[in-house]
């Protein structure tokens, strides 16, 4: 254990409050957890379109500690755009939750998150969302060729962008056309979910306490079990 003086006498503190029982556990607040999430983002992904490429980031986080379930809720701001051939498609905010349960594992000395799960999303209608005119959309979809089309309507026009193509590509055109912002996020949602939890698996889910850390120190000699109560994440000695 590498402490500073400072640290060393606040440990030393703590640890005889413990042995005579006047200090049973130690709080994380909501704003010190917020502070570590954020440290992490903005964290961009893409996934896998009929056309183009989609694009979302985790723009900020905020948690909320849910007691009656024991567990951490992350709520994160994020966007999406969805681009083909330099055009913007659609854009959109919205907000994604994820929860999980915090557990201490005394043989490795580590908090871990468990459970894990994407719970839900809900788009942001603000000033942000977008979604192409015909015109833009057409023109992604049929670069070059747009003036073939000019004229014509739109059920005549996409008859001819989308012959020769993939019905899924079609279906994924006419989705755009229809023109609801909240029809394509949920058209995505399984996309992005799997995306989020695939990002998910790449970090770390087991935070190993550190020694030099004399809050961290103290708990991983002392510590028992972690939970959530008063709206802290409460580390029991």
């Amino acid at each position: 254990m590498s402490l500073t003086f400072k640290a060393r006498c606040k440990y030393l503190f703590a640890r005889l409050l413990i042995k005579l029982g006047k200090l049973k556990h130690d709080d994380f607040t909501k704003e010190e957890l917020e502070s570590s999430l954020n440290t992490s983002l903005p964290h961009g992904f893409n996934f896998d379109i009929p056309v183009g490429i989609a694009k979302v980031s985790l723009l900020e986080g905020a948690v909320n500690l849910d007691e009656s379930h024991q567990a951490i809720n992350a709520q994160f701001l994020a966007s999406i755009v969805i681009e083909s051939a330099g055009t913007t498609l659609y854009r959109a905010h919205f907000i994604v939750v994820l929860g999980a349960t915090p557990f201490y594992d005394k043989g490795t000395k580590s908090v871990c998150l468990q459970a894990i799960t994407f719970d839900h999303i809900t788009l942001i209608n603000d000033d942000y969302a977008l979604i192409g005119d015909t015109q833009s959309l057409l023109s992604a979809f049929l670069p070059g060729n747009l003036n073939t089309l000019l004229g014509k309507t739109v059920q005549s026009a996409l008859s001819l962008v989308t012959a020769g193509t993939s019905a899924k590509v079609q279906n994924y055109l006419t989705l755009f056309l229809a023109g609801s912002k909240q029809t394509i996020l949920d058209y995505h949602t399984p996309q992005i979910r799997a995306a989020v939890l695939k990002e998910i698996a790449k970090q770390p889910t087991h935070f190993q306490l550190r020694q030099d850390v004399w809050r961290e120190a103290l708990f991983s000699r002392y510590g028992e079990r972690v939970g959530i109560e008063d709206n802290r994440l409460r580390f029991y000695f």
